[in-house]
């Protein structure tokens, strides 16, 4: 899926702003948001997909979170 899109209130998209959340630190910006894709066969019921967030940070390092881990800041 593209990272782009924006699911189950995850507002987070590709060329956001953001910081961690309840953290000092860098700032960085969403480089892409993944959304696992899991046979329904498989999958418990009720069971949203998963959603994973790559940040570049502006100290240079990459890192992958859950969006409930970042904040978006600016607009």
């Amino acid at each position: 899926m593209a990272g782009n899109e924006q699911i189950d209130g995850a507002s987070l998209k590709a060329g956001d702003r953001v910081k961690r959340v309840d953290t000092e630190g860098p700032l960085g910006v969403v480089q892409k948001v993944r959304i696992e894709t899991v046979r329904q066969s498989i999958r418990p019921d009720g069971d949203p997909p998963g959603i994973t967030v790559t940040v570049l940070w502006d100290n240079g390092t990459l890192s992958h979170f859950v969006p409930g881990g970042l904040e978006k800041i600016g607009s």
